[in-house]
């Protein structure tokens, strides 16, 4: 397979602090990789770095080449033609990623438009295509309803439709199905698959959902303080991980009950040093 997405040495600053040490992976077309980690490990930095969405005073280092380009170097009028159209972003809240006065129809056509995907009367039936395609039509939703008429998952459905409305290379999916319900989550995740398979693209998946990702992700990050502590297999890495911060990620999260206290994930010594440095 050809690789889409190649991260190398990508590191992010905020001032004199660290954000993410310097991290390197690759994402192959066709393939889901997840990326997964404790709140605050800087999953959704990374996400956010490479969709170039990071605030002005971070700073980054390293390359990240999508498609043989580097996007560090781009420029912004050149990203805004990237996002939306060759690389795609579903993000974990709907409801703020939707415009809620706008009709869903609009917004989907919006993408088309705004990429010269098609013109005229042509977007309504793309639009059509892809209420269809997402399962949406079969639900009974219209292009006129609005996202306040939508269950969370038909709203997931929407930001899908837009996501790949311009059959983008990569897909990254930060945390967008941590608000559904189980059976609504397999439903998306299904889908997702089915429409990687389709267009022949990559999806990097963000999630701290550890059985969703052993089921739906080929190759999994672990992210720990800004670094990956290991990276590889998904399944090996679930069977038999090499890091004791991975092991005790995957105890606590894989085989806890509610009628068991959650045991505190240790924190290495070195990082004690290096925060006190």
């Amino acid at each position: 397979m050809s690789v889409v997405l190649e991260v190398r040495d990508l590191a992010v600053q905020a001032g004199n602090i660290d954000i993410l040490h310097p991290m390197s992976f690759i994402v192959e077309a066709g393939q889901t990789i997840a990326v997964t980690g404790e709140s605050g490990s800087g999953k959704s930095t990374l996400a956010r770095a490479i969709m170039g969405l990071l605030p002005e005073e971070f700073s980054l280092t390293g390359e990240i080449i999508f498609e043989n380009q580097n996007l560090k170097s781009l420029p912004e009028n050149t990203m805004r033609h990237l996002r939306g159209n060759r690389i795609a972003m579903v993000f974990q809240e709907p409801m703020t990623a939707l415009n809620p006065i706008r009709r869903i129809g609009n917004q989907i056509a919006d993408t088309l438009r705004l990429h010269g995907q098609t013109s005229g009367h042509d977007i309504k039936a793309r639009t059509q295509t892809l209420l269809d395609r997402v399962g949406l039509t079969k639900a009974g939703v219209s292009q006129k309803a609005y996202p306040h008429m939508l269950s969370g998952g038909q709203r997931q459905r929407v930001l899908l439709a837009m996501a790949i409305a311009c059959r983008p290379s990569l897909l990254v999916a930060d945390e967008f199905t941590t608000a559904l319900d189980a059976r609504t989550q397999a439903e998306i995740m299904v889908l997702v698959e089915e429409l990687a398979r389709e267009n022949n693209m990559a999806v990097l998946l963000i999630s701290h959902d550890l059985g969703l990702i052993r089921h739906y992700a080929k190759n999994t990050v672990i992210m720990r303080n800004g670094r990956i502590v290991e990276s590889g297999d998904t399944e090996q890495i679930f069977t038999a991980p090499s890091h004791p911060y991975t092991q005790a990620l995957l105890s606590v999260s894989l085989h806890g009950t509610r009628h068991e206290p959650l045991r505190p994930i240790p924190v290495p010594a070195a990082i004690y040093q290096e925060a006190e440095a």
